[in-house]
């Protein structure tokens, strides 16, 4: 590792003056006491009163007993009244008691049934809330240098939690948040994964495997356009999981596309900007399980709305045509590629490596002094065939163990004989199988590593000492991107604590009118997903706000699904955007990228999709047009951007 003075970089005045400028207006964000502590009780409450009526013995009618803010109350009992967990009764029934307590910073909530008592504590968010998401971007924009920017973020947030007090916060930050990440079994899981799959391509690259993938590849692409056009459809084709569909093309493709002169920079954004578009919309993944869990737990929300689906799984089909982020992001990917010209910073990326530059941006550019290329050792050994068979079939492993294993840990769910061909059986195997995804992952890179190193020695293509080797040199390259991504768990959860998420919906209310309310959901989802740094999180944050919302404010069917699936993507978009987002740091990782290089570089096309999908998908929609006229209009948008705009690096 280099020394910290050797790691930043000066910042440039532009970026100076942006960063005081965003410092300057923090304290005149208007942040709504009263809807922070309306949502944040609501909250509180789906947690705590749900518990109560599980077991054996549940009640079928209680007699409801509230004590705290009388509106706060009323609107607790009317969502637990549709949710149909009770119906109020004067008399003979068990009396289900609530206590509500705002204590300033922190609201307490709890409650009773007979027996049975659940007690939960949130805090209250405010502008302190938004301090380390915000110290964490800024201080990367200033000094380019990711992690320790990620720590400083997470030191404040948590000295933030603990009344001021920096030292405890520096010993909290340690003791209880880090090390609360690295004992999580899924975390755990996930870097086992990652570093497993880099360790495997190492073996492959080494025995001649990439460059036998490569020979293959190169029949369908003869030069850069046609080159990410290939690597895009990889992307879409892996559409069960972002995780895996992130690791397995950023590792795989990176050795292709260094033939065929396309930057890293190019390649992370191919990657990042098609595995959660994809896994999010693809009917069979293992985002759809989680996506549907949300939805079935809402549908009581929309019980009098006439026309709203009877499942979580038909309300996402409903939802699917209006996923409009995710669908233009995509398109954005083969745009790109089919005219060859491209905006922003990845222009200046993409005419570097033409004019033979390196396809990694060299020391100095991007984030901290690091060397021009931290590879993988994928260069084949001197003397091995470059057989193609060698990288398809560990590759092959690791897909068809993820695929089965999916399958097999969510068919104790299904009550009937499997159909193949019935769409919900296959949603209910991906949504009980994604319970396990952590541990599928992990043994998948295991397997794949273990066919790598079989054929490696079974062909005698390298020593035992050399497929060692291979493996470990792809494995000591991701000490840096582990630890980037060990803090991006971090500073989640202390946004979490924090109520980072909340304090948006502070900020934005509740008084806006129904033709702007999709395009604010979605502007309100990508915040949070950029400061919190996480899509899922946002997900579960907003969608049991944006529908009650939306059933208040409109009660249209119509708006209602554009607000559900504003959520979704706006979650998805913020996520790109973020420098904080595990998947924005997997992308870096497994294509080789620098991080900060890769965030930059990505931000204009991931805002050309947003402003299609704000200003034509769902302002458009809301305002009456139909699918069949938007995406034409997004599509040629996007098109006239990158041709009036973007320029040709050659």
């Amino acid at each position: 590792m280099l020394n910290a003075a050797a790691m930043i970089a000066k910042p440039t005045p532009r970026v100076l003056v942006a960063c005081l400028a965003v410092v300057i207006a923090l304290p005149f964000i208007p942040v709504s006491d009263a809807e922070v502590f309306h949502h944040t009780s609501m909250k509180l409450a789906r947690d705590v009163l749900p518990p109560l009526f599980e077991g054996e013995e549940v009640p079928s009618a209680v007699v409801w007993s509230w004590s705290g803010d009388e509106k706060v109350g009323e609107a607790i009992r009317s969502a637990f009244e549709r949710r149909n967990l009770s119906e109020l009764v004067e008399q003979g029934a068990p009396v289900l008691r609530v206590e509500l307590e705002d204590e300033g910073l922190d609201v307490n909530l709890r409650a009773s049934l007979g027996q049975k008592k659940e007690w939960k504590k949130a805090r209250k968010g405010s502008l302190l809330s938004l301090v380390p998401p915000l110290m964490a971007v800024l201080l990367a924009l200033l000094f380019k240098n990711i992690i320790a920017s990620l720590f400083l973020g997470v030191w404040a947030g948590v000295t933030v939690l603990q009344g001021g007090n920096p030292l405890l916060g520096l010993w909290l930050t340690f003791s209880e948040y880090t090390w609360g990440v690295l004992s999580d079994t899924f975390n755990l899981e996930i870097l086992g994964f990652t570093f497993g799959l880099v360790g495997m391509v190492g073996i492959i690259g080494r025995m001649g495997g990439t460059q036998g993938l490569v020979n293959a590849i190169s029949r369908f692409a003869k030069g850069p356009r046609s080159a990410q056009g290939v690597t895009g459809l990889m992307g879409t084709l892996i559409f069960f999981d972002d995780y895996a569909n992130t690791l397995v093309v950023g590792t795989t493709a990176r050795a292709f596309t260094d033939k065929m002169r396309v930057s890293r920079e190019k390649l992370a954004y191919i990657v990042d900007s098609t595995s959660a578009p994809v896994a999010g919309v693809a009917i069979i993944s293992t985002w759809i399980g989680y996506e549907v869990g949300l939805f079935d737990s809402l549908l009581v929300e929309f019980a009098h709305i006439p026309g709203v689906p009877s499942s979580g799984y038909e309300l996402f089909f409903e939802i699917l045509p209006l996923r409009f982020y995710c669908f233009f992001a995509l398109c954005l990917v083969f745009l790109t590629a089919l005219t060859g010209r491209d905006l922003g910073p990845m222009f200046h990326a993409e005419r570097r490596v033409r004019r033979g530059g390196p396809v990694v941006p060299p020391p100095g550019i991007g984030d901290a002094k690091r060397p021009a290329d931290p590879g993988l050792g994928t260069l084949s050994k001197e003397g091995v065939p470059p057989r193609l068979l060698n990288a398809v079939l560990p590759i092959a492993s690791v897909l068809s163990f993820i695929g089965y294993r999916v399958v097999d840990a969510g068919s104790g769910a299904l009550v009937d004989k499997f159909n193949f061909f019935s769409l919900d059986h296959w949603r209910i195997l991906f949504s009980a199988g994604a319970d396990d995804i952590g541990s599928i992952l992990f043994m998948s890179a295991l397997l794949g590593g273990g066919v790598a190193m079989a054929l490696a020695l079974g062909q005698r293509l390298l020593t035992p000492g050399e497929v060692v080797g291979a493996y470990g040199k792809g494995v000591t390259t991701l000490v840096e991107a582990a630890t980037i991504l060990i803090l991006a768990w971090v500073i989640k959860n202390v946004c979490d604590d924090l109520g980072t998420g909340l304090a948006l919906v502070g900020i934005v209310g509740t008084s806006v009118p129904a033709l702007l309310l999709p395009l604010l959901i979605f502007v309100l989802a990508g915040l949070v997903a950029f400061s919190t740094g996480t899509s899922w999180g946002t997900m579960a944050l907003l969608l049991p706000v944006a529908a009650p919302l939306a059933t208040l404010i409109s009660g249209e069917l119509p708006i209602i699904l554009a607000c559900m699936g504003a959520v979704l993507d706006g979650a998805i978009w913020g996520d790109h955007c973020s420098p904080i987002s595990d998947t924005t740091v997997l992308s870096s990782t497994a294509t080789g990228c620098p991080h900060l290089s890769h965030v930059k570089t990505q931000m204009p096309y991931a805002m050309l999709a947003m402003g299609m999908a704000a200003g034509v998908g769902y302002l458009g929609f809301a305002s009456g047009l139909s699918c069949g006229v938007i995406y034409p209009v997004g599509i040629l948008g996007m098109l006239g951007v990158l041709l009036v705009v973007g320029k040709d690096p050659n």
